[in-house]
């Protein structure tokens, strides 16, 4: 039976900005349990910053109907120095295309609640219940505190993205690649769909070659895919050249990166 046309979810709710207590506060007037939930986050009331990342998704245009499923990451930072997250679960994968969200304060039952939202679009993603990185860092790095200093991330389900224009900066960063071999049409075609994307510094090292300093960076690109998985791309950023103006070489792996700055960069 044809559920009729599914509604997009909204792109007009405002996540960040404004004081924490009317982030909380719209937070839980939006989302389907948030009274019960309010009982939980009395504390947060009185919250000094608050930041939200897009944490995952997954989205497909059908068949049987378009649908999207959207996670946010909310911290905020409590007077007494601690963060207290909550996660917020937006989709219109039920059975009547409706939007719904609900917010969660434990992440293995926000794990199961994505795993049933994303029955919808088949095979479901693993149910994912450890840790991420460190979430005070994002709350930090969003306000300019000490320790700030990002994390590489070890899956794109635990990362915060930045939403808008991820295809136009994949084809930047790859336009910018000087080397002769940067990820092939095959990656860039995946890319133009990329819905989300994050940047964190892996590295970044000084040496001595032919008598004057060269310095490198290793950056990771992770772009979010509208079912829900991740792709990177590796960007080195050196002063190897001949006159030690900076270039960007971007590759495909981290291993292809590294290889690139021990072995050619810092070899001398």
């Amino acid at each position: 039976m044809d559920a009729g046309p599914a509604r997009a979810v909204e792109p007009d709710v405002v996540r960040s900005g404004g004081r924490p207590a009317e982030q909380l506060a719209r937070l839980l007037g939006r989302a389907r349990n948030g009274a019960q939930a309010a009982r939980q986050l009395a504390e947060v009331r009185g919250a000094l910053m608050h930041y939200c990342g897009l944490q995952s998704c997954r989205h497909t245009n059908g068949p049987p109907r378009a649908m999207d499923r959207r996670t946010y990451r909310h911290s905020f930072l409590l007077p007494d120095g601690g963060v207290r997250l909550v996660w917020e679960l937006e989709h219109n994968t039920g059975p009547g295309g409706e939007l719904t969200r609900a917010v969660f304060t434990d992440r293995g039952e926000l794990a199961l609640a994505e795993w049933e939202a994303d029955t919808a679009f088949g095979t479901p993603l693993p149910v994912r219940t450890g840790p991420g990185p460190a979430d005070l860092a994002d709350l930090a790095g969003s306000a300019g505190l000490p320790g700030a200093e990002p994390l590489p991330s070890a899956g794109g389900r635990n990362r915060a993205y930045t939403e808008a224009g991820s295809p136009e900066h994949a084809r930047r960063l790859l336009r910018r690649a000087a080397n002769a071999n940067p990820p092939g049409a095959d990656v860039q075609g995946r890319l133009h769909a990329a819905v989300a994307h994050t940047i964190g510094m892996v590295g970044r090292r000084s040496t001595h070659v032919a008598g004057r300093t060269v310095t490198w960076s290793l950056y990771e690109h992770a772009f979010l895919l509208p079912d829900g998985t991740e792709l990177s791309l590796w960007e080195i950023d050196h002063t190897r050249t001949p006159t030690g103006s900076p270039v960007c070489e971007v590759y495909a792996t981290r291993d292809a990166a590294l290889d690139t700055a021990v072995r050619r960069i810092e070899a001398g």
